[in-house]
């Protein structure tokens, strides 16, 4: 049986002419005897051809090699060969006549049994092949093979693994769940408590901070009541919040209506207790968009973009070298890699960054926000907004609206506002707002890669405002310059970050700045950086202040032992304009087991002296804690206790859960995980119920417990959950689960019960075989589909060298099997398919003895 490999390419020989007869017609070269031979890369080329034998080596044809490893070839007359390989577009001359072969910063030193030269041919033995191409070749004379095992660094092993990751891609973009479950509206359901506590070593109750929150399902929306306390600090009073809110997110004109306490709509929010409506999402998708990315590179190129290593779109260039892109981009940073392919193998690299701002939506969608309430703080009697979002194209977007406030002693206040914020080519974005009687704004991005952003904002503040409530009171205008680059293109934990602020107000400017550094190396990151402040005033007096500081972080060192091979560090310095150390801090940190991490250290400042700090913390799936203690400094020691915790009910199990917090507004699911004999989908008294099943619900996982059930916690509400089951934990390789994906929308404050029926899946066997004039042969290498009748499921196997194929863990049901159309195509054959049924059976069904017969 031949090796294939993954993208092997193997040479197999046919027919060996007898020494002498070659000798004789030929005139044996001195590189070797003639022989004939197949060449094949994987299942998809093979040719015949002719090679040479040289002891326990084989001599190839370059020309042939190079046209089915895809690399660029061509003759320079009269006998010179030059190849050129990827990346780098590194040529290489075959001179028949030189005694080696260079090639970067090795040399190939040539024997004369190394090479043949046959009418201008030039044939290679494999030993040099092997560096030439940066392959391995075995050649096995006893089997008459040579195989070339490692082609995916050669174009013909790029070229497949891409066409597998276009596959891939193809196949994940029309991939749906087999089963979508839409809201679930309850009249009231689920039971969800909040609760945190900090609370000081002195004056427990006076000078701690408590809160409380209650929350439940109430006609398919949220409703919460919360309380919180906030000591002396605050005169000793509480806060008493309640709301309700309902989503609807396949409404297109109200998605949510929220009556009583929280946030206000438009670009600046303010906590407001009234009512408060919109169209716009609850939760607004990541997937943003897809953007056109256009460039040229040449005739003949192909181009692929990727994101983290997965596929997101392939083009090919057109006849003047243009190629153009639509990406699929989500809400912030979208770095994106792109892999040019040249028509003889060249291959180029770049990179290329596209942000979408949180205020864009999608082309020629309205979006509408309207909130009327009173105000929760004391600047304010009453407050409301109006606020419209347009989307001009897939790059622009415009918005308007009004904020008005009323207050009880000063006059009030109205802001119309309008904006516009977008994007000039995939490098450039531009942010504009204008708000009547408070401040005109303006930024600039510039961020062509990953490696470079830079950006610019210049506020323009209205002056003559009383008490303004939108911008700081007597300030008139702040530039606002940022900076990040990589300046080591191949080192990605090596950057610059700079900042420059310029603020002016009526009683003078100040000026402040920042430019810093971050080297990571051997499991250190050192950070020095520059920070100044300039403040002057209108006489024209100023005050300059510089800083120098390093920070440094490293990671444990396993090599130190067990003890101390787990401490992770950090460190701080400080020294002022005048060279004098103006602060200190060291702190060691060591996790102490899988929920519970120790940090202490010291810190001394020039003011206030040496303190001590020691850090405790816990973090559990049903609650976290932290405890801080202190001494030294300028203040007294101390030690404060912070908890945090959630309590839920679980109606289907009629158990209470936990949860670290907060969890209000969140959502669950809670089920069974059962063998579903009768295949119903609903689980019945008598059917098995399977305990240690991993499930998946988002990112979320859970593992069946001994009873079968499940219980997963803190998926977002109103929004779809993709469930599965983690096939691999299931106690039988033949079951399989009844869907292979399912889509749940989950509500607020409330598990949402799902059980998980497992079919008992079976085996199918079978053979193809090819009808001829001396009866049936076998079939090997052919692709044979699986379809379920009256169903969109489909699966492939191929057949082994004795035309077998086998296929477990099929679900119950009606089928259909056929020889893949393409196959029968490129055998010139025809079958017809075969039918049959696969029953349900607890311990797994076998259908065998099934024949597809070709003719």
């Amino acid at each position: 049986m031949i090796p294939w490999g993954r993208t092997a390419a193997v040479l197999l020989v046919v027919a060996l002419p007898a020494p002498g007869t070659a000798r004789a017609q030929a005139g044996m070269p001195s590189g070797g005897e003639p022989i004939i031979v197949e060449l094949a890369v994987g299942r998809h080329t093979f040719r015949t051809i002719p090679a040479f034998r040289s002891g326990g080596d084989a001599l190839l044809p370059i020309g042939i090699v190079a046209e089915l490893a895809e690399i660029r070839y061509r003759l320079i007359p009269p006998d010179t060969a030059e190849i050129v390989l990827q990346p780098g577009s590194r040529r290489i001359l075959l001179n028949p006549g030189a005694t080696e072969i260079r090639t970067g910063d090795t040399t190939l030193v040539l024997t004369p049994a190394d090479r043949v030269v046959q009418d201008r041919e030039q044939y290679l033995a494999t030993r040099i092949l092997g560096p030439l191409l940066h392959t391995t070749f075995v050649v096995n004379w006893e089997e008459l093979t040579v195989s070339l095992l490692d082609a995916d660094s050669l174009p013909v092993g790029r070229r497949l693994t891409r066409e597998r990751a276009i596959a891939a891609l193809r196949h994940s973009a029309a991939e749906e769940p087999d089963l979508s479950l839409g809201m679930e509206r309850v009249r009231w359901d689920g039971l969800v408590l909040d609760y945190s506590a900090l609370m000081p070593s002195a004056d427990v109750l006076g000078g701690g901070a408590y809160s409380a929150g209650l929350g439940m399902n109430l006609l398919g929306g949220s409703l919460e009541a919360s309380v919180a306390s906030a000591g002396p600090a605050r005169g000793g009073s509480a806060r008493f919040d309640g709301s309700w809110t309902g989503v609807w997110r396949a409404s297109r004109w109200l998605t949510q209506v929220r009556l009583g306490d929280g946030l206000s709509t438009g670009p600046r929010p303010r906590t407001v207790r009234g009512l408060s409506l919109t169209n716009a999402p609850y939760l607004r998708q990541s997937f943003f968009d897809e953007i056109p990315f256009q460039g040229a590179l040449g005739p003949g190129w192909q181009i692929e973009a990727y994101r983290g290593g997965r596929l997101l779109a392939l083009d090919s260039a057109d006849a003047l070298g243009r190629f153009s892109l639509d990406l699929p981009v989500e809400y912030g940073e979208n770095p994106v890699d792109f892999v040019a392919y040249g028509p003889f193998g060249e291959v180029r690299q770049f990179d290329q960054t596209y942000r979408v701002g949180s205020q864009a939506i999608r082309a020629h969608r309205l979006e509408y926000a309207f909130a009327l309430g009173g105000c929760r703080s004391t600047e304010c009697a009453a407050s409301g907004n109006l606020d419209l979002r347009y989307g001009l194209s897939r790059r622009w977007t415009v918005r308007g609206g009004m904020d008005r406030f009323w207050r009880d002693t000063l006059p009030g206040l109205s802001h119309p506002y309008l904006g516009l914020a977008g994007s000039l080519g995939n490098a450039w974005a531009v942010d504009l707002e204008a708000v009547a009687r408070a401040v005109l704004r303006s930024s600039l991005r510039y961020e062509p890669s990953q490696d470079l952003r830079l950006t610019a904002e210049y506020d323009d503040f209205a002056t003559g405002t009383v008490a303004p409530l939108l911008t700081p009171e007597g300030r008139r205008s702040q530039w606002t310059l940022t900076a990040f680059a990589r300046p080591l293109r191949q080192r990605d934990d090596v950057y610059l970050d700079a900042g420059l602020d310029r603020i002016t107000g009526d009683r003078g400017s100040t000026a402040s700045g920042r430019i810093g550094l971050s080297v990571f190396t051997s499991r250190v990151r050192f950070s020095p950086a520059l920070r100044f402040t300039r403040t002057s005033d209108l006489s024209g007096a100023a005050l300059a202040r510089s800083v120098l500081s390093l920070n440094t972080f490293s990671l444990p060192f396993p090599e130190l032992g067990p003890l101390l091979g787990r401490v992770s560090s950090r460190t701080s310095w400080e020294v002022d304009g005048d060279g004098r150390i103006t602060a200190i801090a060291g702190f060691l940190a060591r996790a102490l087991g899988p929920s519970l991490r120790l940090e202490a250290g010291a810190s001394w400042a020039r003011r206030t002296g040496t303190a001590f700090a020691m850090y405790l913390s816990t973090q559990m799936p049903s609650v976290r804690a932290t405890t801080r203690v202190t001494a030294g400094g300028a203040g007294p020691s101390a030690m404060t206790q912070f908890v945090q915790g959630s309590l839920l009910y679980d109606p289907a199990s009629r158990g209470v859960a936990f949860a670290s917090g907060p969890s209000l507004e969140r959502a669950g699911l809670s089920g069974r995980v059962f063998l579903d004999q009768d295949g119903n989908g609903r689980w019945t008294p008598g059917e098995q119920l399977l305990p240690g099943v991993r499930l998946r619900a988002g990112f979320v996982t859970a593992t069946s417990d001994s009873a079968g059930r499940y219980r997963v916690w803190d998926l977002p509400s109103y929004e779809p959950v993709i469930v599965a089951i983690d096939s691999a934990t299931l106690a039988s390789p033949l079951w399989v689960p009844a869907h292979g994906s399912v889509s749940v929308e989950t509500g607020p404050n409330r598990f949402r019960e799902l059980d998980v029926p497992i079919l008992p899946g079976g085996v199918v066997e079978g053979r193809v075989l090819r009808e001829s004039a001396d009866g049936p042969v076998s079939v090997p290498g052919a692709r044979v589909l699986l379809r379920a009748r009256g169903a969109g499921e489909s699966r492939e196997v191929t057949t082994f060298s004795d035309g077998d194929f086998y296929l477990m863990g099929v679900r119950p049901g009606e089928y259909e099997l056929t020889v893949d159309p393409g196959d029968q195509e490129r055998l010139g054959l025809s079958g017809e398919p075969v039918r049959f049924s696969l029953p349900a059976v607890a311990d797994g069904a076998t259908v065998d003895g099934l024949e597809l017969r070709l003719r």
